[in-house]
């Protein structure tokens, strides 16, 4: 009689560890669902750049402390390069305006 019992002990658990089983597929199939809709995958995307975006922005932070002259040279430069047409306008006009006044102050 012992063996029936073993017997039915391990097909009640079997059946239990089923039913447990059965839930959990049912609990993932659940939850795929929810992550897997559209407005859930776009707010996971833009909660993921912002993460990179804060991490690169942390980053790049880190990198201005660390080589504040770098920096600086690079900031300096850019600017200078922006301004080029600008600046080349400005002396280029001013040259000319000197040379006009000088012709007038030769002519009295």
């Amino acid at each position: 009689m012992t063996q029936k019992n073993d017997d039915i002990f391990k097909l009640r658990n079997l059946a239990i560890e089923k039913k447990e089983a059965m839930e959990n597929v049912k609990e993932d199939i659940s939850e795929t669902k929810e992550r897997l809709k559209p407005a859930n995958l776009i707010q996971e995307a833009k909660d993921k750049a912002l993460d990179r975006v804060q991490k690169t922005g942390e980053t790049a932070l880190q990198g201005v402390k660390d080589n504040p002259g770098k920096v600086a040279t690079v900031a300096a430069a850019a600017t200078l390069l922006a301004l080029r047409k600008p600046l080349a306008n400005y002396f280029t006009n001013r040259k000319a305006a000197n040379d006009g006044s000088d012709s007038l102050d030769s002519e009295e």
